[in-house]
């Protein structure tokens, strides 16, 4: 697979495809996620785009479909088009979505639509218990098939790590910290500002990126636990 040591100028060909194609149309070209300075991977990661148009209009989207085909074969993940419209009446709904975008991103072009962006605390404590609560039932779920096979319990664990993610992060902003952008960090400061004794994100997070099934079971378990102790947290 192709090494991108610079996805910053390695997007530059792809801005220049949307400036030519909608020209006043196209208000921003934002890059964001681990592309943007996170734990970007050159030979892995897939590069993140916000496309801020005049407006959301299917037929206006629809013609970079010729644009998207090229540049989902090289690395690129299909793009989030937005207007500024749809931005200012989501941040409700969406509140961890833009505020894990505003945490790494670099605008290409254009206006930069997320620097003013501030959704209210509670839209995101709301957000942020549902989600939760959602990613916990699944992995009560799915354990008791998952652990039947080591190389699927690994799979859950790694899926629902990374779903987690943006949420623990959220997490974070609703203690007033600071948010790391590295996984490792992000995990020790979710642990520590939620007051997680013998490190249960750690110890689940090297399981999955050693391969390493021995005690796989247990670790699970305690993961596990540890979100349920933290819904318990922000429920009250």
């Amino acid at each position: 697979m192709k090494e991108i040591t610079n996805p910053v100028e390695y997007s530059k060909t792809a801005v220049e495809s949307y400036k030519s194609l909608y020209g006043e149309d196209l208000l921003a070209v934002i890059l964001y996620g681990s592309a943007a300075g996170g734990d970007f991977n050159p030979r892995k990661s897939d590069i993140n785009l916000l496309v801020i148009l005049s407006s959301m209009d299917l037929e206006l989207i629809a013609k970079s479909s010729d644009i998207q085909t090229r540049l989902l074969k090289q690395r690129f993940s299909i793009p989030l088009f937005m207007d500024k419209g749809y931005i200012a009446n989501s941040l409700d709904s969406y509140p961890v979505e833009f505020l894990d975008m505003k945490g790494c991103y670099r605008v290409l072009y254009g206006e930069d639509v997320l620097d003013s962006i501030s959704p209210q605390k509670e839209h995101l404590r709301l957000q942020v218990e549902r989600e939760l609560k959602g990613k916990w039932l699944h992995l009560l779920q799915e354990f008791p098939y998952a652990r039947k096979n080591k190389k699927n319990l690994l799979e859950l664990a790694s899926l629902s790590l990374k779903a987690y993610a943006p949420f623990f992060r959220g997490l974070l902003m609703l203690k007033g910290e600071a948010v790391p952008v590295n996984r490792d960090e992000l995990l020790k400061e979710i642990e520590a500002a939620y007051g997680i004794s013998e490190k249960p994100f750690q110890k689940i997070a090297k399981s999955c990126i050693e391969k390493d099934v021995s005690e796989l079971d247990a670790r699970f378990v305690a993961y596990a636990n540890a979100v349920k102790t933290i819904i318990g947290v922000i429920e009250n």
